[in-house]
C-alpha cells in the first residue's frame, strides 16, 4: 500500500503549530528577567547599574543570535542552527535556578537567554514568511500572541510562586521554565521543516537583493524604535512602580500580566483582522495610541489610571512589531539571512536602551530613567509616520 503524503496546507499548519509552541516557550522563558531583577537586587545587593547591565546582557546576546541566525544556516542547515542557539536557554535557566549570585554568572546567563530569545525569534519569523498568504501575516500575529501568552504566564507564575515561597520563589519559577525550554528544544528537533532557499552552501547562497527595498529600511527603523521601547518597559516596568511607590512588588508584578494579558487579546484581534485592515493604518492607529497611553502610564500615580494606561499601552503595541515586519517581509520572503538582518537593526535598541535606562536612573532617579522611554514611543511614531508616508503608494501595504 502507497503511503500518503501530506499536502503542502497540512504541511504548512503543521510547521505553524509546532513554531507557535516554540515561540509561547520563548515568550514565557524571556520575560521573567524583569521580574527577577527586583528579587536579584533584593538578595544579591545589585544597583540600578547593574540591573541595567543584566538587561542589556540579554539583548547583547539576542543581538548576538539575530546575527549568527541568519548566517549559521548557509553552512550548517536551519534544524541544527536553532538547536545550536536554543539550547543556551536551558543553560541560562540551569544557572537561575542554582541560585548562584556571582555578577559574571548572572551576566553570562542573561547572555545565554538573549542568544536563544534571538535565535528563537528569527527562526519564528523565518518560518512564517515561507507560508503562503494570508496564512503568514496570520502566523506573525498568532505567533506572537503565543509568545504573549508565555510572557503573560511566567509573571503570574512568579507571583504564585513567591508568595508561597518568599525566599525561593523565583528560583522555583526558573525551575519549571527551565522544563519547559528543555521540552522546546526537543520540539525542535523533531519538526519539520520547508526546503531552504540557499543553492549552495556558504554566505555565497544567501540572496542579499532585500538591501535594495526601501520596505525593509522602514520596517527596520519602526523595529529599532519599537524593541527599544519594549525592552525597556518590560525590563523597567515592576522596578519604576515600586520604586516610585505607585504600586507595591505584588500590585506592579501584576501590571507586568495585564500588559502581557492585553497584549495577547491585541495580537489576536490582529490574527483575526488580517487581511482586513490595511497595515498602514493599523500602525498609524497603534503609533498614536502607544505614545499617548505609555504617557498616561508614565504620569499616573494612582492605581486606576495606571491600569488605565497599561491596557492601553499593551492594546496599541500589541500589532506594532507584527505589522512593521510585515511590511518588509516583502523583501525577504523565506530568506534567513534578510530576516535576520531586519531583526538585527531592530535588536540594537534592545542592547543600548535597558543599560541607559539603568544608567540614568542611577544618577537621576528612575522617573528620569523611564523619561527615555516616553522619548522613544515618540521616536516610534515619527517612524511609523515616515513609513506610511514613503509607502503610500506601496499596493502591498
Amino acid at each position: 500500500m502507497q503511503k500518503s503524503h501530506p499536502s503542502g496546507e497540512q504541511r504548512e499548519l503543521a510547521l505553524m503549530r509546532a513554531v507557535l509552541f516554540t515561540f509561547f516557550a520563548s515568550g514565557a522563558a524571556s520575560q521573567p528577567l524583569g521580574s527577577f531583577i527586583p528579587y536579584l537586587q533584593a538578595s544579591y545587593g545589585f544597583s540600578y547599574d547593574l540591573s541595567g547591565v543584566l538587561l542589556s546582557c540579554q539583548s547583547i546576546g539576542n543581538l548576538a543570535a539575530v546575527l549568527l541566525t541568519g548566517i549559521l544556516p548557509a553552512y550548517l542547515g536551519r534544524r541544527r542552527s536553532i538547536l545550536a542557539t536554543s539550547v543556551w536557554m536551558a543553560v541560562g535557566y540551569l544557572v537561575f535556578a542554582s541560585g548562584i549570585g556571582a555578577p559574571a554568572a548572572l551576566i553570562a546567563a542573561c547572555l545565554m537567554t538573549g542568544i536563544a530569545r534571538g535565535g528563537n525569534s528569527n527562526f519564528a519569523n523565518t518560518m512564517m514568511s515561507t507560508l503562503t498568504e494570508p496564512r503568514a501575516t496570520r502566523g506573525y500575529n498568532l505567533s506572537h500572541g503565543c509568545f504573549a501568552v508565555g510572557a503573560l504566564l511566567s509573571p503570574l507564575l512568579m507571583v504564585f510562586c513567591t508568595s508561597r515561597w518568599p525566599a525561593l520563589g523565583w528560583r522555583i519559577t526558573a525551575c519549571v521554565l527551565l522544563a519547559l525550554v528543555v521540552v522546546q528544544v526537543a520540539v525542535y528537533a523533531r519538526m519539520g521543516l520547508p526546503p531552504e532557499t540557499h543553492k549552495k552552501r556558504g554566505l555565497g547562497g544567501v540572496d542579499h537583493s532585500f538591501f535594495r527595498d526601501k520596505r525593509f529600511w522602514l520596517g527596520g527603523a519602526m523595529l529599532f524604535c519599537y524593541i527599544s521601547s519594549e525592552y525597556a518597559i518590560m525590563g523597567w516596568l515592576v522596578t519604576y512602580f515600586t520604586d516610585t511607590g505607585v504600586l507595591s512588588l505584588g500590585q506592579s508584578q501584576m501590571m507586568s500580566s495585564l500588559l502581557w494579558l492585553v497584549i495577547f487579546c491585541g495580537r489576536m484581534f490582529g490574527a483575526a483582522m488580517s487581511g482586513r485592515i490595511p497595515v498602514r493604518r493599523l500602525l498609524l492607529v497603534d503609533g498614536v495610541g502607544f505614545f499617548a497611553c505609555f504617557l498616561v502610564v508614565f504620569t499616573s500615580r494612582t492605581p486606576g489610571m495606571v491600569i488605565a494606561g497599561i491596557i492601553g499601552v499593551g492594546l496599541f503595541m500589541a500589532t506594532i512589531y507584527t505589522s512593521a515586519f510585515s511590511l518588509g517581509s516583502a523583501a525577504i520572503r523565506g530568506n534567513d539571512f534578510g530576516s535576520a538582518a531586519m531583526n538585527f537593526t531592530g535588536s540594537i535598541g534592545g542592547v543600548i536602551t535597558p543599560a541607559l535606562v539603568g544608567f540614568i536612573a542611577g544618577r537621576f532617579g528612575i522617573q528620569a530613567g523611564m523619561g527615555l522611554v516616553v522619548l522613544l514611543t515618540g521616536l516610534l511614531l515619527a517612524s511609523i509616520l515616515l513609513s506610511v508616508w514613503a509607502t503610500r503608494d506601496a499596493s502591498a501595504c
